[in-house]
């Protein structure tokens, strides 16, 4: 059977996972792609922009020249409502089953359900579910015989049946490696980026507001949440990669890409031998130590992302769940420096419970560890993550804003997300003040520069400035790459 994906923004390694695995089982996929350059989590969000550059009628039509057999859908809260949207036009003008998965339907696949143009839906790993899918709409187009499938739900006599998720996939080198020409044929600025590539799938930790927190509920029967490809699955991958397309970096995209010490020391010594280039990945401060910087480093690791999310430590524990101490915020980032690997530092702005000393906090925190670069977010309430629980606890969300949140009606996070409207004046002014961490390293003068920014109008404008300018000054193929992809518009859908 044939199978088109639908997506919009960004390479989404999970659907080059299931095309790749739909394609070993004898199955035939393509891809239709929106750029979203300014109507996505990417680069830039603006409506009018977004208006101007509007192609779903195109995406619609693309879809039904294809004459697919199935079309699929891989929805994050950010992109639900375009995906909804999509799927009842094509639905209007043809009646072929209709297919949702992704972090959002897993999170509330009840309420994507209840949408009239999506037939079934997939939750959390989607590889054999799919196929156990596909195998049984190519004889039937209802759900008949699918109870008890896991991870399959859909639709049977206006009931829905919601199939528990069957074990994890533990051995992740049975997969075949992910379909990277689906997104590199579509968009071939891809190419130019890192190789994104995942070693592991899960997360040690449950952070309040991340979608991790919600999986680990879902399959709260594993008593392993982490699984990873062996070293030499990896090095595989990547060799073949080399060969092809003649990749000149790594992105290690794993949720924590130092969780294991011995598996790292086994890696590098391969990587160096065999692949020897630059690569970045995430690191956790309470998976890290100083023997693992001086890994990363000797690996070719030239920049980490770290989660810091706030310098207050009673928000982080309290609020985001996140129980790490400033100390080993600091002493990771030490040892980083002491490498000369690059840091950037995400931060969130928008706690249901966070005052102005909390910030204060944060900002003392950034000044003393001075990152090279600081991503700053702003909290999104992602839908079955404990800090939706929290918010209403603390009277910040009421039933009807969690319905809001379960139907996709929220903001981006690079955007205000689901901040208190009356802050955000507050948080623009912090937001400055961290961006200027980064490009301020002299104290003396930086206090003189904070004291003038804060009565600068168009902080937002600002700030992102600031933060271009340290791309450029410190990571230079990453950011120029951000402004050619918000130029290639020639290959949508």
């Amino acid at each position: 059977m044939k199978v088109t994906f639908i997506y919009k923004g960004a390479e989404n390694l999970g659907i080059e996972y299931l095309s790749a695995f739909l394609k070993s089982k004898g199955h035939a996929t393509s891809l239709i792609y929106d750029p979203a350059v300014f109507s996505s989590d990417v680069f830039i969000n603006s409506k009018v922009f977004a208006r101007l550059l509007n192609i779903d009628k195109k995406v619609v039509k693309t879809v039904i020249a294809s004459k697919p057999d199935i079309v699929a859908f891989s929805a994050y809260t950010g992109n639900y409502k375009w995906c909804l949207s999509i799927a009842r036009q094509i639905k209007e003008q043809i009646n072929i089953p209709i297919v949702f998965g992704g972090v959002h339907t897993t999170a509330v696949v009840a309420t994507v359900l209840e949408n009239e143009y999506v037939d079934f839906a997939i939750v959390g790993e989607g590889e054999h579910a799919t196929i156990d899918l596909i195998n049984h709409l190519s004889n039937s187009r209802s759900g008949d015989g699918l109870t008890g499938a896991g991870n399959i739900c859909f639709k049977l006599s206006e009931k829905l049946i919601i199939n528990k998720p069957r074990p994890y996939i533990q051995d992740l080198d049975t997969l075949p490696f992910p379909d990277k020409d689906l997104f590199f044929k579509k968009e071939p600025v891809f190419l130019h980026n890192p190789y994104l590539i995942m070693t592991s799938r899960g997360c040690p930790y449950a952070c309040s507001y991340c979608s991790n927190n919600m999986l680990q509920s879902l399959y709260s029967n594993e008593r392993c949440h982490i699984r990873r490809r062996s070293t030499g699955n990896v090095i595989t991958e990547l060799l073949d990669a080399k060969r092809r397309y003649g990749i000149k970096s790594v992105g290690f995209v794993d949720d924590v890409f130092t969780i294991s010490k011995s598996w790292l020391e086994d890696f590098v010594e391969k990587y160096k031998s065999l692949i020897n280039l630059p690569f970045y990945c995430n690191i956790h401060p309470l998976a890290f130590s100083k023997e693992i910087a001086r890994l990363l480093k000797d690996g070719g690791c030239k920049l980490v992302f770290l989660g810091v999310q706030s310098g207050s430590e009673k928000t982080r524990s309290q609020m985001f769940l996140r129980h790490e101490s400033n100390e080993q915020i600091i002493n990771a980032v030490s040892y980083l420096k002491e490498m000369k690997i690059k840091i950037s530092v995400d931060h969130i702005f928008g706690a249901p419970v966070e005052e102005e000393v909390d910030l204060r906090k944060s900002l003392d925190l950034y000044k003393n560890i001075k990152p090279d670069m600081l991503l700053t977010f702003w909290l999104t309430y992602y839908p079955g993550t404990s800090i939706i629980n929290l918010a209403k606890k603390f009277g910040k969300l009421s039933d009807s804003d969690i319905r809001n949140i379960n139907e996709g009606n929220i903001g981006f996070a690079h955007n205000t997300g689901s901040a208190d409207r009356n802050r955000i004046k507050l948080y623009k002014k912090y937001e400055l003040l961290f961006e200027l961490t980064t490009v301020v390293t002299h104290n003396q003068t930086y206090n003189i520069l904070s004291q003038l920014a804060v009565f600068l109008p168009f902080k937002k404008l600002f700030s992102l400035c600031i933060y271009m300018i340290s791309g450029i000054r410190y990571f230079r193929p990453w950011i120029i790459n951000k402004f050619r992809y918000a130029v290639s518009w020639h290959n949508a859908p």
